[in-house]
């Protein structure tokens, strides 16, 4: 059994249903990378009885649950909107629950709030073998107005709110053992519909972990939109790992990035055409000492999936491709190069 710590997500309804943790485990994940609760209509606390339940059924099923990838909104913070004040109220006492839970990272929405946070401009490109996967071309979409209701915002608008909220729960995180980790937007260029993409760059994220210098301030790397930056991505891997930032992963490829003619598309994880050497970024977590959790992000739809149903980078086939192909990478590098280090 390898040590890296894997994560997946299937299409079978909520990621907590007894259907989906049984294929997690007979898949071989040790981990589930989940949700926070559902909360009542009005309130915005995580109340820790609800979080406990959650933990509680991954647990029964032999998994193990400390990653939430999501979060108590902060889109009131970030865009400075009315009731900004209550919702950091809310957001950290969500902060102490979570803890009180045994919940030990999530990570925020700081996107647009809108329904097209994560743009693409093509759902289903055919890719390997006539399968489709979702793609970005900047050049269809830099000319879109800003929103009617949002209007326009400035970059500099958005870093400053991003500070207050960091100055303001960081200190909650610390006492209640959460880490607060931030994924990069997606796309990661800029504007797109007048809201300003701030964590586009890895310098945007040296910028963002040195707002409010923290243990508690990290990273979830998605290395599918660290590949569409066009950036070497073994290489922020190790960056960004080595000054022990990174609290999960996103496993994921692209052919392009944003920053080239026609955009980027992903693609399988296993396809060779593109941009990221996923032997080598799977090699630099290990050289970080990054164990996990990881899990497969986004993966075209094959032909099988009308079966199993799903949407758009979630769909079945290519999740369970993914997943073994991870698991078969971590164990080759193990076995080549950490022999010595394996308990």
């Amino acid at each position: 059994m390898v040590r890296m710590r894997f994560a997946i997500i299937v299409p079978f309804g909520d990621i907590y249903d007894h259907k989906n943790l049984i294929l997690m485990k007979q898949l071989g994940c040790t981990d589930v990378i989940g949700h926070g609760p559902s909360i009542p209509r009005g309130s915005e606390v995580w109340e820790y009885g609800d979080i406990l339940q959650i933990k509680m059924q991954v647990e029964r099923h032999g998994l193990r649950l400390e990653v939430f990838e999501d979060a108590p909104p902060i889109e009131k913070i970030v865009y400075n909107l009315q009731g900004k004040e209550q919702q950091l109220e809310d957001f950290c006492k969500s902060l102490e629950n979570l803890g009180k839970a045994g919940i030990k990272v999530i990570k925020p929405q700081h996107m647009p709030p809108v329904p097209n946070m994560i743009w693409r401009t093509d759902p289903d490109k055919p890719t390997r073998g006539g399968a489709t996967s979702t793609a970005f071309d900047y050049d269809l979409v830099k000319d879109v107005p800003p929103t009617v209701k949002f209007g326009a915002y400035k970059e500099e608008d958005i870093w400053r709110n991003l500070e207050y909220f960091l100055k303001n729960a960081i200190p909650t995180a610390e006492e209640a053992g959460v880490v607060i980790t931030f994924h990069p937007d997606d796309p990661p260029i800029s504007p797109i519909q007048g809201f300003p993409r701030i964590l586009r760059s890895i310098e945007a994220f040296d910028k963002l972990l040195g707002l409010v210098p923290s243990n508690n301030l990290g990273v979830c790397f998605c290395q599918g939109c660290f590949a569409e930056m066009g950036v070497d991505v073994p290489a922020a891997i190790r960056h960004f790992g080595r000054k022990g930032r990174i609290f999960f992963a996103h496993f994921r490829n692209v052919k392009g990035s944003v920053y080239e003619p026609g955009g980027f598309q992903e693609i399988f994880h296993d396809d060779p055409t593109g941009r990221v050497d996923m032997f080598e970024a799977m090699k630099a977590y290990y050289e970080v000492g990054f164990e996990g959790p990881m899990r497969p992000d986004h993966a075209p739809k094959t032909i099988a999936d009308d079966i199993y149903g799903g949407h758009p980078g979630y769909h079945m086939i290519g999740k369970v491709l993914a997943l073994g192909y991870m698991k078969g990478l971590a164990e080759s590098i193990e076995k080549t190069f950490f022999k010595e280090d394996k308990v």
